[in-house]
């Protein structure tokens, strides 16, 4: 399973979510209410053991659509859904629940890069934003497995 796949497949599962709403990857409405699993470039192998297994890392950003405005309180809300759902990934964190990847990558931890903001604003929506790493282990096996 593509990595993408797994991370947007765990998010789907936040209890946090708009019912309803889309979730995408690397895609976002413009002028609809939604979210997307987009992914960011970065070396993705953090450490190679002798084996030729190695410790890897996969950089993301978890983005919605919201309404926006002049309204203080709903903005207020948009920002504590970023911190909310920062809340959640420390919790499974802690859990040890992670995105399943698959045989011979094991994850064992999901940092937050970034706190939630405002990305892209306009007179009625923002894009909002929160970047994030999954950490994990990917066995020698993997690239000789079936």
């Amino acid at each position: 399973m593509a990595i993408i796949s797994a991370i947007r497949e765990y998010i789907a599962g936040c209890p946090l979510l708009h019912d309803g709403a889309i979730l995408g990857v690397d895609q976002l409405e413009a002028d609809t209410i939604g979210y997307t699993v987009d992914t960011t470039p970065c070396e993705p192998v953090v450490q190679k053991y002798t084996d030729g297994s190695d410790r890897r890392q996969f950089l993301f950003v978890f983005a919605s659509r919201e309404k926006y405005g002049t309204k203080v309180l709903e903005n207020l809300a948009n920002s504590g859904f970023y911190e909310d759902f920062a809340d959640w990934i420390e919790r499974n964190n802690w859990q040890g629940i992670f995105p399943e990847l698959g045989d011979y990558r094991t994850p064992y931890r999901m940092d937050i890069v970034s706190s939630g903001y405002a990305y892209d604003t306009g007179d009625d929506t923002a894009r909002y934003q929160i970047q994030l790493r999954l950490m994990y282990y990917q066995d020698r096996r993997y690239f000789t497995h079936g």
